[in-house]
């Protein structure tokens, strides 16, 4: 699929000497399930290695980002569960190469969850995916992590690999209190020097334009003075249909309104990211 061309256009900066302006390490994050994170998630992936090499990694025990793919671990240590669990492996062994081109997958394994409460009994969780993706950056542009849907102890450790933080709603009116939630986890946390990841993008993942209880949640958020984002993606059959199908809708069908929305917020994204970044 030829992703249209963003923002950032090829003025990428090089791998080599870090994260710069041009690029993304982005944890999409709900304070619940449901709400089409997961399928942000890997839509945008794919939208952002039309833009440079882009690694998709999985934090969430349910493995939904992998399987959008096709991915799925074999076992513990196929995954990223082993990388958190044994800091000897080499990440490299556990990602998945060109799912997509331009775009790798770092899968989950349902003994992440386990590794996790491990992990924070022995207070190393905070740090626990950052200290596990380090080997990897200098190969990619973008990062896309997704997480939990909660404000737990993986979610966290999502977040502190992370530089920016995209979250989701729908026409449920609980989602305009779910992005507070989130917003406030970021705050609290980066007071205590957990993360300096910054909440880029409060977007809608279901919009229903013709639904009452949508522009009701809309409204409320937008009175909050969360960085509402304009991108909107509609509601549409096609997403859970992709899910099925194991191929984002950008893939399955790049040309419909929902695969263009998809591809207009990952533009959005890059421009609240480059507005963020210091010059």
């Amino acid at each position: 699929m030829a992703v249209r061309p963003g923002l950032i256009g090829g003025a990428l900066s090089s791998r080599a000497g870090g994260w710069h302006h041009g690029e993304v390490r982005l944890a999409v994050c709900s304070s619940k399930g449901g709400v089409g994170k997961t399928s942000t998630a890997a839509n945008l992936a794919v939208v952002l290695a039309g833009h440079g090499r882009t690694l998709a990694v999985d934090v969430d025990p349910q493995d939904s980002l992998g399987r959008a793919f096709g991915v799925v671990a074999k076992g513990r240590d196929d995954s990223l569960a082993g990388l958190l669990d044994d800091p000897s492996l080499d990440p490299r062994g556990a990602v998945r190469p060109d799912v997509v081109p331009g775009l790798d997958v770092l899968p989950s394994h349902p003994s992440l969850e386990q590794v996790g409460v491990s992990l924070a009994a022995q207070g190393g969780i905070v740090s626990s995916v950052r200290r596990a993706l380090r080997p990897l950056l200098a190969d990619y542009d973008h990062v896309v992590l997704d997480t939990h849907g909660d404000l737990g102890n993986l979610t966290l450790a999502a977040v502190c690999a992370a530089d920016s933080v995209l979250t989701v709603f729908t026409s449920d009116p609980g989602s305009a209190l779910g992005a507070a939630r989130v917003s406030a986890f970021l705050e609290l946390h980066r007071d205590f020097e957990n993360t300096r990841a910054e909440l880029i993008g409060v977007g809608c993942a279901l919009w229903d334009k013709q639904g009452r209880a949508a522009r009701e949640v809309l409204g409320a958020l937008e009175g909050t003075g969360l960085p509402v984002l304009q991108t909107r993606i509609p509601l549409s059959r096609r997403v859970p249909s992709s899910t099925l199908s194991k191929r984002p809708v950008v893939l399955s069908a790049p040309s419909s309104a929902v695969a263009q929305a998809y591809s207009a917020l990952a533009d959005e994204l890059l421009a609240a990211h480059s507005k963020k970044v210091p010059r």
